[in-house]
């Protein structure tokens, strides 16, 4: 050979070995997010689109995944949540302005394939096959493009022997009429056998997968799953769902009817509580599909994910006439499902529409309402907060990722109340994705929860001293108090049952977010109560007291600022910390906090305590007066 010759041969040999195998998959990226003109399904070379029949002259095809996108989004609000589940139905969509449709069945677990019509028998053997391959906590639900699945097997026709392995048991899941549980049904029917199914069932597979892959001269891997994915679906809402709870009560009635469960009462109750939530959703979603290459006509859903933010106001109004002693709890909804359909968003994959995915707005939670003594009259909380959150989803429960969620704001209105009035509301407000229906669902969202507290009280007191003196007061107090906290709450669904692990988050923990005094002028229970036990004489100590009055609503620990003018010392105690002429005093507002004070000279001096807060987080600025007393201080030896 001439050394040209030679180094044309090695030059030959240098550009083969970079050439791709014939044998290799060509894997082509699913493009995302953006919806797409219609798109033929991907098929190896052949004429008007079928595939190439096995033993034709050709090397090995290679596979490619087809293009996925969603359709016009079809507005949906008012018309209640889709029911039927229809086993077989056509799928509708607009893409790229133009109408496509597909022909669908919806297939969960082994008795809906061995029992499906309408499918050519070599596709629903695999299909046997391989759902009998799949573990209990699998996605078993299969939509099965009925056009595209004739004209597949027809091209590629699938051996006799290649069949599901014959169960030692006779299954009465067919007859089941509950779509939801026929998965669970056909597992729980084989009992101890199921393992062994699912061993030959494997193996089936694999016999299978070897065979028509050089049967129908497909490169490897086209029987293993793929991933679908298509992202950036937009998810835009604003509603503002509103209901009112009637609060009717009778002192006689013992058993619970209409909304209400867990009451109790002594009394009577009546007005009305109304709850609005408006609601406003920003996500782009995102779904994944499972998709056999070497069976381009089904595909399994995956996961369910979504990013974005949630403005969601809880507007709590209450109106009330009561008198005795009562608490209710009632069910959020009051009437109606928790569902609020939105939207429907066709998924179209290589041009036809074959799944929807339902946009849904979830509420569910309860609203106790109790109190004692006698209230007329109303006022109102607010909670708007904006939630910045991530979640995915999948047959074993959900994960989130950030999670932002602000206190709220709050406002409140006049309450005449003598007593004590609550409304306690625990409701989730929730995004919910349904990936066509129920076949996987994702929904996740905030779960604040509130303490609305209204107390009302008015007394009078009078006390005779050993010296003949009597003194009369009176106090009264109307006050409002909210506490708030807030989880971040996702769970993953299949046939609307909870499936996986809920994800649960606290974000904020226990917190009080408000204190308001409500009586105009200001209640005068929030002035604290200061005695002397005896006249002051000047270098001896002199016994005061402190007590909140006995309309003061709350039993937290209370913390006092204690000033006084003049030189005086005070004498040390667990309770106070002192400074130069001034301390700080923590104690039970409904016991006597005891301190000695020994002033250095005779004469006119003030000693003042104010209310500062209490362990609960409640301040008092504005609403607490000082209470300023007058000491005459006698000269020493008097």
């Amino acid at each position: 050979m001439t050394p040209s010759r030679f180094a044309a041969a090695v030059l030959l040999l240098l550009v083969r070995s970079l050439m791709p195998s014939p044998g290799h998959a060509q894997v082509k990226p699913v493009p995302l997010g953006r919806p797409a003109a219609p798109v033929a399904p991907a098929t190896p070379p052949g004429k008007a689109g079928i595939p190439v029949r096995p033993g034709a002259n050709v090397g090995v095809e290679s596979f490619r995944l087809p293009t996925v996108s969603y359709g016009t989004p079809q507005d949906v609000t008012g018309k209640g949540p889709r029911t039927g589940l229809p086993i077989s139905r056509q799928v509708m969509a607009r893409v790229g302005g133009q109408d496509a449709t597909g022909k669908v069945l919806r297939l969960r677990g082994m008795a809906a394939i061995d029992a499906a019509q309408g499918i050519p028998d070599g596709a629903k053997r695999l299909l046997q096959v391989h759902v009998r391959t799949l573990n209990a906590g699998d996605v078993q639900d299969y939509i099965v493009n009925t056009e595209l699945a004739e004209r597949w097997i027809a091209a590629h026709p699938v051996a006799d022997d290649i069949k599901p392995p014959q169960p030692s048991h006779r299954s009465t899941c067919g007859g089941v009429q509950d779509y939801a549980t026929r998965a669970d049904c056909d597992r729980q029917a084989a009992g101890d056998a199921v393992k062994g199914i699912q061993d030959e069932a494997k193996k089936t597979w694999n016999h299978a997968s070897d065979e028509l892959t050089h049967d129908w001269n497909m490169a490897a891997g086209c029987f293993e799953d793929h991933t679908l994915s298509l992202g950036d679906i937009p998810v835009a809402f604003s509603i503002a769902p509103s209901m009112s709870i009637p609060l009717a009560s009778s002192s006689t009635t013992s058993s619970v009817t209409g909304m209400g469960f867990g009451s109790s009462s002594s009394g009577k109750v009546e007005g009305s509580v109304g709850l609005t939530f408006p609601m406003e959703s920003d996500f782009k979603a995102h779904v994944d599909l499972f998709y056999l290459p070497c069976l381009p006509f089904v595909v399994r859903p995956r996961s369910i994910s979504a990013a974005g933010t949630m403005d969601v106001g809880e507007a709590l109004t209450a109106t009330v006439s009561a008198q005795g002693q009562f608490r209710r709890t009632y069910r959020i909804p009051p009437s109606g499902g928790p569902k609020i359909p939105i939207q429907v968003i066709p998924i179209v994959i290589g041009g036809v529409p074959v799944a929807e995915l339902d946009v849904s707005a979830y509420i569910e939670g309860n609203v106790e309402i109790g109190g004692k003594g006698k209230a007329q009259g109303q006022f109102k909380f607010e909670d708007p907060h904006k939630a910045r959150f991530d979640f995915t989803c999948d047959g074993g429960g959900c994960s989130s990722g950030s999670q932002q969620l602000p206190a709220p704001t709050k406002i409140s209105e006049s309450a005449q109340i003598k007593g004590q009035v609550y409304v306690k509301p625990s409701v989730y407000i929730a995004l919910q994705l349904d990936f066509d229906y129920d076949l996987l669902s994702a929904r996740a969202g905030p779960q604040p929860y509130l303490l609305a507290m209204a107390s009302g009280c008015g007394e009078a007191s009078a006390t005779q001293a050993s010296n003949g003196q009597s003194t009369s007061e009176q106090n009264y107090a109307l006050t409002a108090d909210l506490d708030w906290g807030v989880e971040l709450r996702a769970e993953a669904l299949v046939a609307d049952k909870i499936v996986g692990k809920p994800f649960k988050h606290s974000v904020t923990g226990d917190k009080h977010l408000w204190f308001s005094d409500l009586a105009p002028g200001g209640s005068t229970a929030l002035i604290a109560d200061v005695r002397s036990a005896a006249p002051a004489v000047a270098a001896k100590p002199a016994l005061y007291t402190v007590k909140m009055p006995i309309c003061y609503p709350y039993t937290n620990r209370m913390r006092y600022r204690v000033t006084w003018t003049g030189e005086a010392t005070p004498a040390r105690t667990t309770a106070c910390q002192w400074q130069a002429n001034s301390g700080t005093c923590d104690f039970d507002p409904t016991q006597n906090l005891s301190f000695n004070l020994t002033w250095a000279a005779a004469g006119t001096q003030f000693l003042t305590v104010v209310p500062v807060s209490d362990d609960h987080e409640r301040k008092f600025p504005s609403s607490a007066q000082p209470t300023r007393l007058e000491v005459t201080i006698a000269p020493p030896g008097t």
